[in-house]
């Protein structure tokens, strides 16, 4: 077993479970170790009340949650190394720096709450803008293992990353890879290699072929038992990705993170299938 590490966080919700048994599931594919990390944290009620009065119940219910996690990771694989962690905090701060000895942290779409609901919450947002290191999002049909991966390339040097990671997570399920690229000319799809209208359109998709093809032929020489397709899509990215997410088992991305006058943020590509995709979501972050 490699010396690494997953780390999933869980608050005993239906999606954090679901994060759980996901990531349980990768760290069998990869060797690594899984680390269940559950956040708890207290609110004061006044003046003059100890703290070992709010600390303790709020930590036996988070054990309790921990618990139930670690056996539900053992019984889907059986042959990963689970460990479990109460960490006293907030979501997003506890797991940002759990992130910096991780190599993957896995979030569900969404937890507990009034807010709680289809989209991702806060907290994974935050955390995909913010890990030091790559995050899976797991939302939608997140245990099926049928379709392909899909890798969402666009020509900048983040591509070939994500193409390695895409071959990398088909070999690992045995399965195909779409690597996904669109091109601003119009609302048709085409297959590399199918011959494209003449003109000015014309031109920049059989361009855009020739790039994402030998991209895509650098990267295959290390996977060659992979299956790979090759799709150029006119259109807007956000829908063409979330399209694809719902044939596919997992999507790779680059996120894209830009600063802002308040702090990172998403590329609104990432931000979108982060809210939309119907199969996890994999953002690249971090080296």
């Amino acid at each position: 077993m490699r010396d690494i590490d997953i780390v999933v966080g869980t608050d005993g919700s239906a999606a954090g479970t679901s994060a759980v048994r996901w990531a349980a599931t990768q760290a069998d594919r990869c060797g690594a170790r899984l680390r269940i990390v559950c956040v708890y944290h207290w609110h004061l009620l006044g003046p003059g009340v100890p703290t070992v009065r709010l600390d303790a119940p709020a930590r036996e219910q988070a054990g309790a949650v921990l618990a139930v996690a670690v056996a539900d990771a053992r019984g889907v694989q059986p042959a990963v190394d689970v460990r479990g962690r109460m960490v006293l905090g907030l979501p997003t701060d506890a797991l940002l720096t759990e992130a910096k000895t991780a190599a993957l942290l896995v979030v569900g779409s969404h937890g507990r709450g009034a807010l709680a609901s289809a989209l991702l919450g806060s907290v994974g947002l935050q955390i995909a803008t913010e890990s030091s290191c790559p995050v899976v999002v797991v939302r939608g049909r997140a245990h099926t293992a049928i379709g392909p991966v899909v890798a969402a390339i666009d020509g900048t040097p983040s591509s070939d990353r994500v193409l390695t990671t895409g071959f990398e997570e088909a070999y690992r399920r045995g399965c195909g890879l779409v690597a996904v690229r669109t091109v601003p000319t119009d609302a048709l799809r085409a297959r590399a290699g199918i011959p494209v209208p003449a003109g000015p359109a014309g031109a920049l998709r059989a361009l855009v072929a020739v790039d994402v093809t030998d991209a895509v032929a650098r990267v295959q020489e290390r996977y060659p038992t992979v299956p790979v397709e090759v799709e150029l899509a006119g259109g807007n990215p956000a829908d063409i990705l979330v399209a694809a997410s719902r044939s596919a088992q997992l999507v790779v991305l680059d996120g894209h993170g830009r600063g802002s006058a308040i702090g990172p943020a998403l590329d609104p590509v990432t931000h979108h299938l982060l809210q939309r995709s119907d199969c996890p979501v994999l953002v690249l972050r971090g080296a």
